[in-house]
């Protein structure tokens, strides 16, 4: 507390009190003399935070003012935090390096920003930088000067960026760009408080404006806004004579005027702000775009020097220009996806054992994740992705239950609780055997045309911000494959839940092949580069495996957002899920949060739920594209109370052993020792027991021997085939009947682009007609309005679908790929 003397300001600091403390009376003192010409009333040097102002950064038709300050950065694990001066100016936040031989000159910096408006510094730092910086350029240390200023080392656009302050360090703060976390830290509680107060506001302000309405609201160039303030002295002049000859006094008139004048200045300094800011991006996204062709042709070039040559992990890993930081540093724990209580401790993973046989089996190779969360959506679709991962030494099958070696040298044996065997074949495996085992395709058949090379760049750069659900792309980018398709690809390894239904009831072995289940459906993904057609309103696939026991159909029952249902049935059990994928483009990543439940019972009653972590697809303008899973999966038990808790843990810059998932079971609020779950959602599933043995949950199966362009798999290879003498069996809205998938199948690119048009055209006649009182109705699935969120999907299946294939005759379905 500092006491005032009897002229109202704060007396001397003492030499008891902190260096803080005198800064802070020597900020009062000036700003006290500079802005007010009368003495503060407050009391105390440590102000509260509601107390303090802070900078006008959140109303587009005021003046903003420009905030300056001295923040610590994390830039990485060798490094650590460093100091940068941060600048908050319309909208974006730059930073610059202010020690070593890049250190911009402070006081030049800060004049040229006090030229172009009024300054807000947070912090006493900035001011003592400033000082040293202008104390030694008159001292002439610094050498001659150009009067340049070097380019930010940084900026972030809050525009598509949030703030979130730390729970558990009250000076730090994150800023979260959907393609990485920048970790911060203030000098004081006070100074984050200010700091993400105006992020904040800046943020609010800059938010509502999509790049196009920015571009709409800002003019072309200076000239133009220029030009508009011609107009309006014109204006301005007929006001006024109007006035006149209405016999209206001067006081008036001058009244009306000077308000006139106000809200063209306001409006005049959003145009200039939107010019600048409009024209900011667009040289932004010039220079990535030339970037990107630059990579593109590096890498032909040297793909075609190096042809077979692998790049090991250690040489990829070290490809990082010295000295230089890197923004690639994330600090991916703080946004986890576990619903974001903000406790940064939860992020740990659970302790396993280190003698794990399967350590050091994982190739570099970044993997592009289905966008369709195995139940998604349309977006399960700018799947954009990479290597595949080298299969494991001495893998077996999918869903085997052979135990996973406990040490190289040996191995142990399956409990023998387990050793129950699989239920029997229901009535409807027995008959759909009785007609034989067709014959399943292993690959696709070859293009008719050669394929043409689209930018996808070129066609995104301009949806940031958007929901890309509503985002239609030319058939270059499509896989063959329905999202319905995709979503019966959760279904690979049902062997899984067969084996899990021998199990007893209720049991914590069950819940962990269902939980082993749940995490194969992510395997299937690795390599996809392209996105699967998004199905028309009411359109079905149904999927009959006699071979594996398993029989789905699913349909398509909203449009806007796009909303996925499958119903699927094994031998002593049955599927029911609902999809809806939220997507976020951010212009160098996509985001996808699924919103959906899974929910699997076996025929003793016993139930499971479960839903999706988030998805994102990164890397989408430069560098290598790879999509990462990232957050906590619950598959819980309805029943018997145990919770499966699965962390997909998310990849970062430096990992050698990526795309890991650790598991724990809980029973309530008590999480139990054993059994842990450890491995990774591209190859295997491992469970440690209780009597310390390890046993092999799953594993992935063998890639297909015919490998398409498209990366397919050996089991989504067959998902589009029509096996013979089955043609007319499959509903008329099944997307295997869909003409521009089946082009696109057979590679006639330009009748498929074709197909694809008409079939959109149709669709919005069929939607118009809907809204005139023709509405569009699911036909298999109902909405169910008194669902329990969390526990039962949003629709159920209402039967009569196979009963309809047996008779041969589909009643009240639409004609949806028809000519028009």
């Amino acid at each position: 507390m500092a006491d005032r003397s009897d002229d109202g300001f704060s007396r001397m600091p003492s030499l008891h009190q902190s260096f803080r403390e005198a800064g802070d009376w020597f900020k009062e003192l000036g700003r006290t003399l500079a802005f007010s010409g009368e003495p503060f009333q407050s009391t105390s040097l440590s102000r509260p935070s509601f107390d303090r102002p802070i900078p006008r950064t959140g109303n587009l038709t005021d003046k903003q003012q420009i905030v300056a300050g001295v923040l610590l950065k994390y830039v990485n694990l060798g490094a650590g935090w460093r100091h940068r001066l941060f600048v908050l100016e319309d909208g974006v936040l730059r930073y610059y390096k202010i020690f070593g031989p890049a250190a911009i000159k402070i006081h030049m910096l800060l004049d040229s920003l006090r030229a172009k408006g009024e300054i807000f510094l947070v912090g006493a730092e900035v001011s003592m930088l400033e000082n040293r910086d202008r104390r030694s350029s008159a001292g002439g240390k610094q050498g001659s000067s150009s009067g340049r200023l070097p380019p930010a080392q940084g900026e972030i656009h809050l525009q598509v960026a949030g703030v979130r302050e730390s729970a558990a360090d009250y000076r730090k703060f994150y800023i979260h760009t959907g393609m990485q976390t920048v970790a911060l830290r203030a000098e004081s509680t006070e100074d984050r408080w200010v700091w993400s107060e105006a992020l904040r506001a800046a943020k609010g302000a800059w938010q509502g404006l999509t790049p196009s309405e920015a571009g709409a609201l800002a003019r072309d160039n200076e000239d133009r806004i220029l030009s508009g303030d011609d107009v309006f002295l014109q204006y301005l002049s007929t006001v006024e004579d109007n006035l006149v000859s209405r016999n209206v006094d001067s006081a008036a008139r001058a009244y009306v005027a000077d308000l006139l004048v106000q809200e063209h200045q306001k409006l005049h300094q959003v145009l200039v702000a939107e010019a600048n800011k409009r024209s900011s991006l667009l040289k932004r996204i010039y220079q990535l775009e030339n970037e990107k062709r630059e990579l593109e042709t590096a890498i032909v070039v040297e793909g075609r020097q190096t042809s077979d040559k692998r790049i090991s992990p250690s040489e990829s890993a070290s490809v990082v220009s010295d000295g230089e930081e890197r923004e690639e540093e994330r600090v991916s724990h703080i946004f986890c996806a576990d619903g974001g209580d903000g406790n940064e401790t939860d992020d740990e993973f659970f302790d396993v054992d280190d003698a794990q046989g399967t350590a050091g089996r994982h190739s570099r190779g970044n993997s592009l994740a289905s966008m369709l969360t195995p139940t998604g959506s349309l977006l399960d679709g700018l799947d954009l992705e990479a290597e595949v991962s080298a299969k494991e030494p001495g893998s077996t099958e999918a869903g085997a239950l052979a135990p996973a070696p406990a040490q190289p040298a040996s191995a142990a044996a399956a409990p023998a609780r387990w050793e129950q065997g699989t239920p029997g074949d229901p009535a409807w495996l027995l008959a759909e055997k009785a007609k034989g085992i067709p014959r399943r395709r292993a690959s696709l058949p070859p293009p008719a045309q050669q394929e043409k090379t689209v930018s996808l760049w070129s066609l995104i750069k301009g949806m940031v911000g958007k929901d890309l659900s509503r985002v239609c792309l030319p058939v270059y980018f499509n896989e063959p494959l329905s999202a319905l398709q995709k979503s019966a690809e959760d279904l690979e390894y049902s062997e899984l839940l067969d084996a899990a239904a021998g199990l007893p009831r209720a049991s914590a072995d069950r819940l962990l092949y269902v939980a082993a289940f749940a995490v194969s459906g992510y395997s299937g993904t690795v390599g996809r580069a392209a996105k699967p057609f998004n199905p028309l309103l009411g359109e079905t696939y149904e999927l009959v495996l006699p071979e594996k026991g398993l029989r789905l159909v699913a349909e398509k029952v909203v449009h806007h957002p796009t909303v996925l249902v499958m119903r699927a049935e094994g031998r002593a059990w049955c599927l029911d899920a609902d999809a809806e994928v939220r997507s976020k483009f951010w212009g160098r990543s996509i985001e996808l949060r699924p919103e959906g439940v899974l929910r699997v019972r076996f025929a003793d009653g016993d139930t499971y739920v479960w839903s999706k972590v988030t998805t994102s697809i990164n890397n989408l303008v430069l560098g290598k594209i790879y999509v990462d899973h990232g957050g906590i999966m619950r598959v819980r038990g309805l029943d018997s109370g145990l919770t499966a808790r699965v962390r997909f843990k998310e990849t970062g810059i430096f990992d050698r052993d990526p795309r890991q998932v650790r598991g724990v079971l809980e029973r309530g609020d008590e999480r139990l020792d054993r059994p842990i779950l450890h491995g990774h959602w591209d190859s295997s599933l491992h469970a440690d027991l209780e009597d310390g043995s390890q046993v092999l949950l799953w594993r992935k199966n063998p890639p297909a021997k015919e490998p398409t362009r498209y990366n397919l798999t050996a089991f989504s290879i067959l998902l589009n085939e029509v096996v013979p003498g089955t043609e007319g069996l499959a509903a008329p809205t099944d997307c295997r009947r869909r003409p521009d998938q089946h082009c696109l199948e057979l590679g006639e690119y330009d009748e498929a682009n074709a197909e694809k048009q008409r079939l959109e055209h149709k669709q919005r006649a069929a939607r118009k007609a809907a809204e005139r009182g023709d509405p569009i109705r699911p036909r298999w699935f109902e909405h169910v309005p008194s669902a329990k969120p969390g526990e039962e999907p949003a629709y159920r299946y209402k039967g009569g679908y196979w009963e309809a294939r047996e008779a041969g005759t589909f009643e009240g379905c639409r004609d949806i790929f028809g000519p028009d």
